[in-house]
């Protein structure tokens, strides 16, 4: 059975493993040197370029959030419109089996960065532990090497605070609220074409005469599926190939715009996606709580100045995004630091028995199930989970019909190398149980207040398995749907319609983050405000958030108890220091307190910090706190 969204490469671009295949390498290095006026043309290897000889010229990352190879023309898709992309693998490498290292963007793109697993570099989920200081980035290593660096990205899970701005000079994350003002937070992002046009902005004013590194996320064929203009109508019905054909059109305006500076001829670019999509295999819809192929396969296309003389190439081996970083530096003539997990891939040939890890701890940190680690060849898979899973890829693309127990040898070599692999690194468990507040004071204070802030894991925690457990999120979802529809005489029910459907998830996912945050929101709309304050004390039982603190301590101040909030937002900000939802609270709770100069400076410091969460309702907060002092004459 075939899956009506992956289809396979055609044979004409596919690349023939045979004695000698990888001579083109060859031709890739002699590109490589003419361009840039060395005379090494007998060196086969990249890495061999004389220092200083490849680094004039620039490279140009374009990362597409959420993308699956089988939606890119290039990559087999018959009806993708996806020229400008597609005319970059006719000129370039072309990566067919490209994995992504987890199916969340803020992890993937750093291992992008880093050239290492997520266990290495430390960043698990979207939105809370930022990539830490001690991390060498590739843009810190070409900033090194006297690259200019700027990086646009469209969505805030990469917002600076998450510390993928290190090395970039220039660092554009101002991404536009997408909530309403009387609300904090959203699903914050920016339109493709504004990313374009401030990255076309930078290049305008780039010497020539001093290579750059760019850096452009487009965030478009993220869900909800919203293209615009001419693509809404053109892919009526296939709004996520919509969304895609219209990042492509970004590209081409780059790609445009390298031209028109005369840049196009000393600049390699390098295409990715992050991650995949989901689109209904395996029950899932959109990405995060599985590993199958459909959220893990993306396109990786590297394409340098002038052509190969043998037209295009596709590598039929493995590779992950841990090798992007050591490639590009490769590609450029910079040493590879040691201590990157990726491999270089244009020197050496890829060994045909290699693996790559893979991973998603998104059912372990957000539903309280079994995380997923697995194991990823060209030819086999192995999921790590309760009930763990194999598939022959080769004969059976879409993974159908797991092989655990027909092949159980098989399964068990790829097994061993996944163990081997992961060890020495944190165990998903340790990554729940060293997250908490880690101020003694703050923690004193919330235990105080019957908030614990952070526990370790028990043994409810971690063993229901993601792939029985998808029927549960779907409670969930429409849960958020109904809560999302409860407007004017169908409030209460739609409210009670919601409910049930919580409370049923919660039956199924008893320690389940998203669940309780549904069902204290659901709560909080009913007015029932010590329930909702319940459900998110048992949320925080599991592993806190800065979020939930938040959500606390505006709660505390509807429920009477102001002297509960300067606790609770403590905890938030010892989470993340730069929540601007924090300083709204505090500015709530010194304006009901009538310290009008403490209100204004905290909802400017929330304005300050957290420019797009915080600006509609720290705005309408300051306007208020100012207001008020001029009644009290102040």
């Amino acid at each position: 059975m075939q899956s009506p969204h992956r289809k396979a490469l055609p044979p004409s671009r596919r690349l023939i493993r045979r004695s000698g295949g990888w001579g083109w390498l060859r031709a890739l290095a002699l590109s490589l040197a003419g361009l840039s006026g060395c005379d090494d043309a007998a060196n086969p290897s990249v890495r061999g370029l004389e220092p200083g000889c490849a680094r004039a010229m620039n490279c140009l990352l374009v990362t597409l959030d959420t993308t699956r190879a089988d939606h890119i023309g290039a990559y087999g898709a018959s009806r993708a419109s996806t020229p400008h992309l597609d005319a970059l693998a006719a000129r370039g490498l072309s990566f067919a089996q490209a994995m992504s290292t987890v199916p969340l963007t803020t992890p993937a793109h750093a291992s992008m960065l880093t050239g290492k697993y997520p266990p290495a570099h430390g960043v698990r989920n979207n939105g809370e532990k930022p990539l830490g200081a001690e991390q060498e980035t590739l843009a810190e290593i070409l900033r090194g090497h006297g690259y200019r660096t700027a990086a646009f990205v469209s969505s805030f899970v990469l917002d600076r605070r998450f510390g993928l701005d290190q090395g970039f000079e220039s660092y554009d994350d101002q991404v536009e609220q997408t909530r309403a003002p009387d609300s904090f937070g959203g699903h914050n992002e920016r339109r493709g074409d504004a990313t374009a046009e401030a990255a076309m902005a930078w290049i305008a004013q780039t010497d020539p005469s001093r290579p750059f590194f760019a850096w452009v996320h487009f965030y478009d064929a993220h869900e909800p599926y919203l293209p615009p203009g001419p693509w809404a109508e053109q892919f009526r019905g296939r709004e996520y190939a919509g969304e895609i054909a219209f990042v492509d059109a970004q590209l081409g305006r780059l790609l445009e715009a390298l031209r028109a500076r005369g840049q196009y001829e000393r600049t390699m670019v390098v295409v990715v996606a992050d991650h995949g999509e989901s689109l209904g295999e395996h029950g899932e819809s959109s990405h995060g709580r599985t590993i199958y192929d459909a959220a893990m396969r993306v396109p990786f296309v590297l394409a340098v100045p002038g052509s190969l003389p043998d037209g295009s190439r596709v590598a039929e081996d493995v590779v992950s995004l841990v090798d992007l970083a050591p490639t590009l530096l490769e590609a450029l003539g910079i040493p590879v630091p040691a201590g990157m997990d990726g491999q270089a891939l244009l020197s050496t040939p890829i060994d045909p028995a290699r693996g790559v890890y893979i991973e998603s701890l998104m059912p372990l940190l957000n539903n309280g199930w079994a995380p997923l680690l697995g194991w990823r060849t060209a030819t086999h898979k192995y999921i790590d989970a309760p009930r763990p899973e194999f598939f022959d890829l080769a004969k059976d693309p879409f993974e159908l019909g797991d092989r655990s127990d027909k092949a159980p040898a098989e399964m068990q070599r790829l097994a061993q190398a996944l163990r081997a692999r992961t060890q020495g690194w944190p165990t998903p468990l340790d990554v729940v149980a060293r997250a908490g507040v880690s101020d003694p004071q703050t923690q004193s204070a919330l235990s105080a207040l019957g908030y614990a802030g952070s526990a370790s894991p028990d043994g409810s925690i971690g063993v229901l398995d993601p792939k029985d457990m998808l029927p549960t999120w779907d409670l969930i979802e429409q849960a958020i749907s109904l809560r999302g529809q409860a407007q004017g005489d169908q409030a209460g029910r739609k409210l009670a319609e919601a409910l049930a459907k919580v409370e049923l998830a919660l039956k199924r996912s008893p320690r389940d983050r998203a669940a309780l945050e549904q069902k204290a929101r659901i709560f909080t709309a009913q007015g029932r405000l010590e329930d909702a304050s319940k459900a998110l004390r048992e949320f925080l039982s599991i592993q806190p958030s800065a979020d939930v603190f938040v959500f606390l301590a505006e709660l505390a101040l509807a429920r009477g108890k102001p002297g509960e909030v300067e606790a609770l937002v403590a905890g938030a900000t010892s989470l993340e220091p730069a929540h601007g939802g924090a300083r709204i609270a505090l500015g709530k709770l010194y304006l009901s307190q009538g310290r009008h100069d403490d209100a204004i400076a905290a909802f400017e410091e929330a304005m300050r910090v957290d420019p797009v969460r915080a600006q509609g309702m720290a705005g309408a907060g300051l306007a208020a706190a100012r207001e008020a002092k001029a009644k009290a004459g102040g």
